[in-house]
C-alpha cells in the first residue's frame, strides 16, 4: 500500500515538473491530472475543441467535437457542445440531431429534452416535439395561422452528413451531388431516393450535376476533385463512361447536342463526345476554369481566373475572341440575343457583345460576382459577395433597385410569379423579394445554412442545405 502511495506521489511530482517546464503545458491535454490516467481520444479531442472555441475558432472547434463523438459516439460533453453550437448558429436540424444523440446516451437529461422540444417546435416539427416532450409531460401547442411558414413543405430528404453541392432537374427526378462524393436521384414528388452513385475516390464534388435528356439515353454528368468527369445513366445510375482530365473539376459541365464541355483547374477547357466520352479538342488558358462554361450554338463561352472571358469555336476549339476583365472570371455567362452578361472578381457585372467582344456596359456590384446573372421579365438580377442583389436594365445597366443582404451572396437567385427567391452564405433563411421593387416579402427559416441556389420548377422550390438535407417547398 505504501509503495503504491509513494509511486503515485512521485508521478504527481514528475507531472507537476513537466507542466512547469517551458512548452510542456500540453501534458494536461493527454493526462487526467486528478485521476492520473491517460485521456481517451474523445477526451483529448474535446479539450482541443474547447481550446479552439475559447480562441473564437468556431468551425475548427466544431470539427474537433465531431471527431470526439466519432471516437466515442456516446461522449456526452462533445454531444452537448455540438448541439448548443449548432443551435447558436441557427442550424436547428443539426442541433436537434445532436440533442437526440445526447438523450440516447443520457435519457434523463431534462434540460436537453426541453431544448430539443423547443428546437423541433421552431422547425415546425410538432410531431417530433410531442414525441420528445412526452417523458416530461410537455404539451406541444399547435402553430397558429400567423406563425405558419410562407411556403408549405412538400418533403425533406436527408442524404448524408456532407453539404449538398448542387442540383439539376429532370422530367420527374431531381439529381443531387454532395461534397461527400455522391450523386443521388430523388423523386421530385416525394423526395424518395431512386438510386445513388458513389465513385470510390470522387470526394469532394463541389459543383452541380448537368442533366442531358435524349430519346435513346438520358445522362447526368458531373466532375470531381479527382479530375474525372462521369457520365451516368439518368434511368438507373449506371456509369456509362468517364474521362480523366489533368486537374480537379470544380465547374459543372455544359451539354448541347453531342458536345460536352467543361473546364479544369489547370486552365484546360475540354470538349467531349457525349455518347462515348471521346475527346474532340482542348483549349488552354493561363488560369483555372472555376465555373461552368456556356455552350450556345457553335460557340463555347468560358470565364477563367486569368481575367478573360473566352469565346471558343465549339467545333474545333480555336479561339474566336477574348474579353479582358480587371480580375478573374468565376461567373458562368448568360446569353440573350447578341448580349453576354457575366460577373468578375473585379466587383463588376459586364454586358458584352457576343459577336464582337465589345463592352456595352458595366456596373459595380461592390465585391466579387461569382454567380451567373438571372434574366427575367426584362430585368437582369446579379448577386455579389458585397452582400447586394442588383436589379438592372439589361440594355443599359441602369440600376432599377438594390437589396442589401445580411451576409455574402454567392449563388444565383430564382424568380417565380413575381417574387425573387434568395439565399445568403451562413444564413439559415430563404428570402422572398418583390421582383418589381426589391422590397422584402418575407424570410423563412430553413433549419440550416443553404448550400445551393434555390431551384424553381413546376410549382415547387428545391433547396440543398449544408447539413446534407434537400428541401422541397410548394410555391403559391
Amino acid at each position: 500500500m505504501m509503495k503504491n502511495l509513494r509511486a503515485r506521489a512521485l508521478l504527481a511530482v514528475l507531472l507537476a515538473s513537466l507542466l512547469a517546464a517551458p512548452g510542456c503545458g500540453v501534458v494536461g491535454q493527454y493526462v487526467d491530472l486528478h485521476g492520473l490516467r491517460p485521456l481517451s481520444r474523445a477526451e483529448r479531442l474535446f479539450r482541443e475543441g474547447e481550446r479552439l472555441a475559447e480562441a473564437g475558432k468556431v468551425a475548427e472547434s466544431n470539427l474537433a467535437f465531431r471527431q470526439a463523438v466519432e471516437a466515442d459516439p456516446s461522449y456526452q460533453p462533445a454531444l452537448r457542445r455540438l448541439a448548443a453550437a449548432y443551435a447558436a448558429q441557427g442550424r436547428r436540424r443539426l442541433a436537434a440531431y445532436f440533442y437526440e444523440r445526447l438523450l440516447a446516451a443520457s435519457p434523463h437529461d431534462d434540460e436537453a429534452r426541453r431544448t430539443l422540444v423547443e428546437t423541433y417546435q421552431a422547425l415546425g416539427r410538432l410531431d417530433k416535439a410531442a414525441e420528445a416532450g412526452r417523458p416530461l409531460g410537455i404539451a406541444v401547442q399547435a402553430i397558429d395561422a400567423a406563425s405558419q411558414p410562407p411556403l408549405p413543405s412538400l418533403w425533406e430528404t436527408f442524404l448524408e452528413e456532407r453539404a449538398i453541392s448542387g442540383m439539376a432537374v429532370g422530367e420527374n427526378t431531381l439529381f443531387v451531388t454532395t461534397q461527400g462524393g455522391s450523386l443521388y436521384a430523388l423523386d421530385r414528388e416525394t423526395g424518395q431516393i431512386r438510386w445513388h452513385f458513389a465513385p470510390r475516390d470522387a470526394r469532394p464534388i463541389v459543383s452541380a450535376p448537368a442533366y442531358s435528356p435524349a430519346a435513346d439515353r438520358s445522362l447526368v454528368l458531373f466532375g470531381a476533385e479527382n479530375a474525372v468527369l462521369y457520365a451516368i445513366s439518368a434511368t438507373d445510375g449506371r456509369e456509362l463512361w468517364q474521362f480523366r482530365a489533368a486537374a480537379p473539376i470544380h465547374g459543372s459541365p455544359a451539354v448541347a447536342g453531342n458536345r460536352v464541355c467543361f473546364g479544369s483547374m489547370d486552365g484546360t477547357l475540354y470538349a467531349l463526345d457525349r455518347s462515348t466520352g471521346g475527346l474532340f479538342w482542348k483549349f488552354q488558358a493561363r488560369g483555372a476554369f472555376q465555373a461552368a462554361p456556356l455552350l450556345a450554338g457553335d460557340t463555347v463561352y468560358a470565364g477563367s481566373l486569368d481575367q478573360n472571358l473566352y469565346a471558343i469555336d465549339a467545333q474545333n476549339g480555336s479561339e474566336r475572341w477574348h474579353f479582358a476583365a480587371l480580375s478573374g472570371v468565376e461567373s458562368t455567362p448568360l446569353l440573350e440575343g447578341d448580349l453576354l452578361y457575366f460577373g468578375a472578381n473585379d466587383s463588376r457585372v459586364y454586358c458584352v457583345n457576343a459577336k464582337s467582344a465589345r463592352e456595352v456596359w458595366h456596373v459595380s456590384a461592390g465585391d466579387s460576382v461569382y454567380a451567373q446573372p438571372l434574366l427575367q421579365d426584362d430585368r437582369l438580377y446579379a448577386t455579389s459577395a458585397g452582400q447586394v442583389l442588383l436589379a438592372l436594365a439589361p440594355q443599359t445597366g441602369e440600376l432599377l433597385w438594390r437589396y442589401n443582404a445580411r451576409t455574402f451572396l454567392t449563388t444565383r437567385p430564382a424568380c417565380a410569379r413575381g417574387a425573387i427567391y434568395l439565399v445568403a452564405a451562413g444564413d439559415p433563411h430563404l428570402y422572398a423579394l418583390d421582383a418589381q421593387t426589391g422590397s422584402s416579402l418575407w424570410a423563412m427559416d430553413t433549419g440550416d445554412w443553404p448550400a445551393t441556389e434555390p431551384v424553381v420548377v413546376g410549382g415547387a422550390l428545391y433547396l440543398g442545405e449544408r447539413d446534407g438535407t434537400v428541401l422541397a417547398y410548394k410555391l403559391p
